[in-house]
């Protein structure tokens, strides 16, 4: 049973992301990422915030979990195909 290393399959996976990006959005697979972390970023902290105001933790932690898994599950459609423009 071979199968190729870890760092083989993430260079493979990240072309192919970065292919559909620029050909479906004209983005690159840096930007993609950047918007990802900067989206997950602000949920977290957005979550925290609401916490720190009062809100029901678990309402927060439905918010953070939503606002994180959401471009997660964008990644997920356009590699998959389901973005297509």
């Amino acid at each position: 049973m071979s199968t190729a290393p870890l760092k083989q399959e993430l260079e493979a996976y990240n072309e192919s992301l970065d292919s559909c990006l620029k050909d479906r959005f004209g983005m690159t697979l840096r930007t993609f990422k950047t918007i990802k972390a900067l989206t997950q970023l602000v949920g977290a902290a957005a979550g925290i915030y609401a916490m720190s105001l009062g809100a029901a933790p678990l309402a927060s932690f439905a918010l953070i979990a939503i606002i994180i898994s959401g471009p997660e599950a964008l990644e997920y459609l356009i590699e998959s195909g389901g973005g297509q423009a």
